[in-house]
Protein backbone atom coordinates (compact mmCIF):
# COMPACT_ATOMS: atom_id res chain seq x y z
CA UNK A 1 0.00 0.00 0.00
CA UNK A 2 1.56 3.44 -1.12
CA UNK A 3 2.35 6.13 1.74
CA UNK A 4 1.55 9.56 1.30
CA UNK A 5 3.70 11.62 3.73
CA UNK A 6 1.48 14.71 5.01
CA UNK A 7 3.28 18.20 5.89
CA UNK A 8 1.37 20.38 8.38
CA UNK A 9 1.06 22.74 10.65
CA UNK A 10 0.95 21.49 14.97
CA UNK A 11 -0.87 24.40 15.95
CA UNK A 12 -3.76 24.00 13.51
CA UNK A 13 -7.13 23.97 15.62
CA UNK A 14 -10.61 21.84 14.83
CA UNK A 15 -12.08 25.39 14.57
CA UNK A 16 -9.42 27.05 12.14
CA UNK A 17 -10.71 27.14 8.57
CA UNK A 18 -8.03 25.15 7.46
CA UNK A 19 -9.18 22.05 9.72
CA UNK A 20 -11.72 20.36 7.35
CA UNK A 21 -9.70 20.52 4.08
CA UNK A 22 -6.97 19.00 6.21
CA UNK A 23 -9.12 15.76 7.58
CA UNK A 24 -11.26 15.81 3.86
CA UNK A 25 -7.53 15.44 2.62
CA UNK A 26 -7.05 11.97 4.93
CA UNK A 27 -10.12 10.55 3.83
CA UNK A 28 -9.80 10.81 0.31
CA UNK A 29 -6.35 9.14 0.87
CA UNK A 30 -7.51 6.61 2.26
CA UNK A 31 -10.32 5.91 0.54
CA UNK A 32 -7.90 5.77 -2.64
CA UNK A 33 -6.06 2.87 -0.90
CA UNK A 34 -3.54 4.85 0.62
CA UNK A 35 -1.68 4.83 3.91
CA UNK A 36 -1.07 8.19 5.40
CA UNK A 37 1.68 9.35 7.10
CA UNK A 38 2.89 12.44 9.43
CA UNK A 39 4.71 13.89 12.50
CA UNK A 40 1.89 12.14 14.53
CA UNK A 41 1.48 14.99 16.79
CA UNK A 42 -1.39 17.78 16.95
CA UNK A 43 -2.88 20.28 14.63
CA UNK A 44 -2.63 19.24 11.00
CA UNK A 45 -0.79 16.00 11.73
CA UNK A 46 -4.19 15.13 13.87
CA UNK A 47 -6.60 16.37 10.90
CA UNK A 48 -4.95 13.79 8.85
CA UNK A 49 -4.90 11.04 10.95
CA UNK A 50 -8.64 11.63 11.58
CA UNK A 51 -9.66 12.28 8.26
CA UNK A 52 -8.10 8.98 6.85
CA UNK A 53 -8.58 6.57 9.77
CA UNK A 54 -12.11 7.40 10.12
CA UNK A 55 -12.26 6.33 6.37
CA UNK A 56 -10.77 3.27 6.86
CA UNK A 57 -7.14 3.60 6.14
CA UNK A 58 -3.80 3.15 7.67
CA UNK A 59 -2.14 6.15 9.68
CA UNK A 60 1.60 6.34 11.02
CA UNK A 61 2.99 9.18 13.09
CA UNK A 62 6.29 9.38 12.98
CA UNK A 63 7.25 10.99 16.42
CA UNK A 64 10.23 13.04 17.80
CA UNK A 65 11.91 12.65 21.44
CA UNK A 66 12.40 16.39 21.38
CA UNK A 67 8.43 16.98 21.10
CA UNK A 68 7.46 14.10 23.53
CA UNK A 69 6.95 17.16 25.60
CA UNK A 70 3.79 18.04 23.73
CA UNK A 71 2.34 14.52 24.73
CA UNK A 72 1.84 11.67 23.12
CA UNK A 73 1.07 10.79 19.43
CA UNK A 74 -2.39 11.79 18.18
CA UNK A 75 -5.66 8.89 19.02
CA UNK A 76 -5.87 8.02 15.28
CA UNK A 77 -2.26 7.09 14.45
CA UNK A 78 -2.03 2.93 14.14
CA UNK A 79 1.44 2.98 14.11
CA UNK A 80 4.16 5.33 15.75
CA UNK A 81 7.52 5.35 14.50
CA UNK A 82 9.59 6.71 17.35
CA UNK A 83 12.68 8.55 16.51
CA UNK A 84 15.63 9.91 19.02
CA UNK A 85 16.24 13.15 17.11
CA UNK A 86 14.81 15.80 14.51
CA UNK A 87 17.27 14.68 11.79
CA UNK A 88 16.24 10.74 12.11
CA UNK A 89 12.48 12.18 11.55
CA UNK A 90 12.80 13.81 8.53
CA UNK A 91 14.60 11.15 7.35
CA UNK A 92 11.91 8.72 7.74
CA UNK A 93 9.28 10.98 6.57
CA UNK A 94 11.29 12.01 3.03
CA UNK A 95 12.49 8.22 2.79
CA UNK A 96 10.02 6.11 3.79
CA UNK A 97 6.73 7.83 2.04
CA UNK A 98 5.87 7.54 -2.34
CA UNK A 99 3.77 10.40 -2.48
CA UNK A 100 4.00 13.98 -0.44
CA UNK A 101 1.75 16.33 0.58
CA UNK A 102 1.68 19.79 1.99
CA UNK A 103 -0.47 21.39 3.77
CA UNK A 104 -0.72 25.52 6.01
CA UNK A 105 1.87 25.42 8.08
CA UNK A 106 4.99 27.12 9.85
CA UNK A 107 8.71 26.59 9.48
CA UNK A 108 8.32 22.98 10.22
CA UNK A 109 6.46 22.26 7.56
CA UNK A 110 8.63 24.54 5.04
CA UNK A 111 11.57 22.72 6.21
CA UNK A 112 9.54 19.76 5.39
CA UNK A 113 8.90 20.91 1.88
CA UNK A 114 12.28 22.41 1.04
CA UNK A 115 14.07 19.23 2.13
CA UNK A 116 11.76 16.94 -0.15
CA UNK A 117 12.17 19.33 -2.65
CA UNK A 118 15.73 19.44 -2.97
CA UNK A 119 15.82 15.66 -2.39
CA UNK A 120 13.77 15.21 -5.39
CA UNK A 121 15.01 17.86 -7.75
CA UNK A 122 18.82 15.87 -7.14
CA UNK A 123 17.55 12.85 -7.89
CA UNK A 124 18.47 11.97 -4.14
CA UNK A 125 15.10 9.77 -3.50
CA UNK A 126 13.00 8.16 -6.60
CA UNK A 127 10.67 10.24 -7.95
CA UNK A 128 7.38 10.99 -6.46
CA UNK A 129 4.24 12.99 -6.50
CA UNK A 130 5.01 16.18 -4.33
CA UNK A 131 1.71 18.30 -4.18
CA UNK A 132 1.15 21.79 -2.20
CA UNK A 133 -3.10 21.89 -1.06
CA UNK A 134 -4.59 25.08 -1.20
CA UNK A 135 -4.63 27.79 -3.61
CA UNK A 136 -2.33 30.22 -1.54
CA UNK A 137 0.67 27.70 -2.57
CA UNK A 138 0.69 29.64 -6.36
CA UNK A 139 2.03 33.35 -4.63
CA UNK A 140 4.36 31.32 -2.62
CA UNK A 141 5.86 29.23 -5.35
CA UNK A 142 5.55 32.79 -7.61
CA UNK A 143 7.51 34.40 -5.06
CA UNK A 144 10.69 32.42 -5.57
CA UNK A 145 10.73 32.56 -8.65
CA UNK A 146 10.69 36.23 -9.11
CA UNK A 147 14.35 36.92 -7.91
CA UNK A 148 15.05 33.59 -10.35
CA UNK A 149 16.99 31.91 -7.98
CA UNK A 150 15.27 28.94 -8.08
CA UNK A 151 15.56 27.72 -11.40
CA UNK A 152 12.75 27.07 -13.24
CA UNK A 153 13.49 23.38 -13.95
CA UNK A 154 12.97 22.99 -10.22
CA UNK A 155 8.95 23.74 -10.34
CA UNK A 156 8.44 20.40 -12.79
CA UNK A 157 8.85 18.48 -9.15
CA UNK A 158 5.75 20.22 -7.32
CA UNK A 159 2.36 20.91 -8.63
CA UNK A 160 -0.78 22.87 -6.38
CA UNK A 161 -3.88 21.39 -5.64
CA UNK A 162 -6.62 23.97 -4.50
CA UNK A 163 -8.78 21.47 -2.72
CA UNK A 164 -8.46 18.09 -0.53
CA UNK A 165 -10.14 16.58 -3.74
CA UNK A 166 -7.58 17.94 -6.51
CA UNK A 167 -4.87 16.96 -4.22
CA UNK A 168 -5.92 12.94 -3.77
CA UNK A 169 -6.42 13.30 -7.73
CA UNK A 170 -3.07 14.76 -8.31
CA UNK A 171 -1.52 11.89 -6.01
CA UNK A 172 -3.32 8.79 -7.28
CA UNK A 173 -2.59 10.43 -11.28
CA UNK A 174 1.41 10.79 -9.82
CA UNK A 175 1.84 7.27 -8.44
CA UNK A 176 0.31 5.90 -11.43
CA UNK A 177 -2.98 4.65 -9.63
CA UNK A 178 -5.76 3.57 -11.99
CA UNK A 179 -8.30 6.59 -12.33
CA UNK A 180 -11.51 7.08 -10.03
CA UNK A 181 -15.00 5.68 -11.51
CA UNK A 182 -14.71 1.38 -10.69
CA UNK A 183 -14.91 1.36 -7.03
CA UNK A 184 -11.94 -1.06 -6.44
CA UNK A 185 -9.51 -0.67 -3.81
CA UNK A 186 -5.96 1.33 -4.66
CA UNK A 187 -8.17 4.10 -6.66
CA UNK A 188 -9.47 7.02 -5.98
CA UNK A 189 -13.87 7.34 -5.23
Amino acid sequence: MPVVAVFGSSTMRESDPFWAPVEQLGAGLAKAGLSVMSGGYNGAMAAVSRGAREAGGHVVGVTVEMFEKRGPANEWVHERVHTSDIYERLRHLVTHADAFVAVNGSVGTLTELFLTWMLLSVSARPRAPFVLMGPHWRAWLEAHRSPELVPERLFEFVEVADTPEDAVRAVVAGLGLPAAGNGRRGEAR
